[in-house]
């Protein structure tokens, strides 16, 4: 009794482990290395950004606000109530640009919230493992992930994972962009989340000069 418990718990290990692998060669087969360079352009000329997604994509938003915002991007992730019509109506004249999350690519008040955000006049971006011609409407990009069928589900696979590879792809690519100014202010910025007051001055010349 006590082997067919470890076989099975063996099993399931492997079947987690190859999961992960199996979408990490599909993220590779998905991701477009001339519409990364695109997204960073935007990235780059924008002042604010607003990332909006529900349940584990908003967890997605929240990872990648704190990840970018530690490399002085003024960025934001909106995840519990949909975006208010100040926010959307501010976009245009604030030169933002909106983030859309969703697995599926059917989360309606995404969608709702990206539509209303292009009708405002802001540059809009879907991430999602769904192709839609539809999307081509109100998206300027949209960045694919890959996943398996029923993985919005969670039963064994975050559905965030295939989220945040991209998230870590184009983070990576950020970084790179500009990469002894942004991992100082890393640095920086961490020592001032961890209340230390260390470098407070430094920051602020960084980010004045971004």
């Amino acid at each position: 009794m006590e082997q067919r418990t470890e076989e099975k718990a063996n099993d399931t290990t492997k079947h987690v482990l190859e999961t992960y692998q199996e979408l990490l060669s599909r993220t590779y087969a998905v991701v477009d290395e001339s519409q990364v360079g695109r997204f960073l352009d935007l990235l780059l000329a924008k002042k604010r950004i607003y990332i909006y997604g529900k349940g584990s994509s908003g967890l997605a938003g929240e990872e990648m606000q704190f990840r970018f915002m530690r490399i002085g991007v003024n960025v934001q992730a909106i995840t519990r109530q949909p975006p208010d019509e100040d926010a959307l109506g501010s976009s245009y004249q604030m030169n933002a640009w909106w983030i859309g999350i969703s697995v599926s690519g059917q989360t309606e008040e995404v969608i709702h919230s990206l539509k209303a955000a292009k009708a405002q006049g802001a540059r809009v971006v879907l991430m999602t493992s769904r192709r839609d011609r539809s999307f081509d409407a109100f998206c300027d990009e949209v960045l694919l992930f890959a996943v398996k069928e029923h993985m919005e589900n969670g039963r064994a696979i975050s559905p965030q994972f295939p989220i945040l590879i991209l998230v870590d792809i184009l983070y990576s690519h950020y970084m790179q962009s500009d990469r002894f100014r942004k991992e100082a202010l890393h640095e920086l910025t961490m020592d001032a989340l961890q209340n230390t007051g260390k470098g407070k001055k430094d920051r602020e010349i960084l980010e004045a000069g971004a």
